[in-house]
């Protein structure tokens, strides 16, 4: 029998949402916690954490000792400004995100040799697996057998070539961030990019998982290079909400955040009443600016 924890993620301290989001899915997860930087109330179901929000795998490494032992057979973490289709629970959730019980889940993977010009790629380049002050070198995998995992995954570890970062579409950015470029264009340690504000992990790898999301917390690698790489490393099990039904809700552009707010005039029933048939969740949505009243 699943057992699932819901783990909701606060980037930042605010407190008058965690009752919104606890309404919002109490119906449809049994177990929910809410993973809240230097809380200091007295929530049973909240923990506190403490770490950069650039690097909230950090979050989930310390929340874990937390939720250990615990029987807890997956943990699903989503933003707290997340909001999931109001037809996925915890009974159907493998069901509506097209997975087996034992595959894990991220949005999506950004080859960092391929995907074109991030603005995250710099950070990539420059990141130091060894800094001082902090020994991660019997957490994470040695660099060779590293670069041997990403290949079994057919992901490769050659240098990111400067020509894949260019294109007519992002010139001018890739102009801007030049300056944040390292003389060498090869990655100090095998990594990967993607969303980072909803995945699924099993108990099993769970551990491990964790062990790495703190190895990259602890030396300032950003989260959403952190958490599909330590995935990666995790298991080979990993499937992607962009092979599934039900889609990326992903918001980019102010164009699509007005939109999408004009759409539903920022009231909470009219979003749940018309959530979108084809999208797993939205994000983001901003609680704090919406009419919630009808929770």
């Amino acid at each position: 029998m699943e057992k699932v924890a819901l783990l909701v993620v606060y980037n930042h301290r605010f407190d008058r949402n965690i009752p919104i989001v606890e309404k919002i899915y109490k119906d449809r997860f049994n177990n929910i916690f809410h993973i809240v930087p230097f809380y200091d109330g007295n929530k049973e179901n909240v923990i506190p954490v403490y770490e950069n929000s650039y690097y909230f795998q950090g979050y989930i490494a310390q929340a874990y000792t937390h939720l250990v032992g615990k029987g807890f057979t997956h943990f699903f973490v989503i933003a707290d400004d997340l909001i999931l289709n109001p037809k996925v629970n915890e009974e159907n959730l493998w069901d509506e995100l097209g997975i087996a019980k034992d595959d894990n889940l991220l949005p999506d993977l950004k080859i960092l040799q391929t995907y074109g010009y991030w603005r995250q790629i710099p950070r990539a380049l420059r990141y130091n697996p060894s800094p001082k002050g902090v020994e991660i070198g019997k957490v994470l995998p040695i660099r060779e057998k590293a670069i041997e995992i990403f290949k079994e995954r057919g992901i490769p570890t050659t240098k990111i070539e400067i020509s894949s970062l260019i294109s007519h579409k992002n010139l001018k950015e890739f102009a801007k961030s030049i300056y944040h470029f390292p003389f060498k264009f090869s990655l100090p340690y095998p990594l990967v990019g993607g969303y980072a504000d909803i995945f699924l992990v099993t108990n099993d790898i769970m551990r491990k998982f964790c062990n790495y999301c703190g190895a990259f917390a602890a030396t300032n690698l950003f989260v959403e290079i952190a958490i599909p790489t330590a995935l990666q490393l995790a298991t080979n099990k990993i499937k992607y909400i962009t092979d599934g039904k039900l889609k990326n809700g992903a918001l980019w552009t102010d164009s699509e955040k007005n939109g999408f707010n004009s759409k539903y005039s920022f009231n909470f029933k009219n979003l749940m009443d018309n959530f979108p048939k084809d999208k797993l969740y939205i994000h983001p949505v901003k609680l704090s600016k919406w009419d919630t009243s009808s929770l």
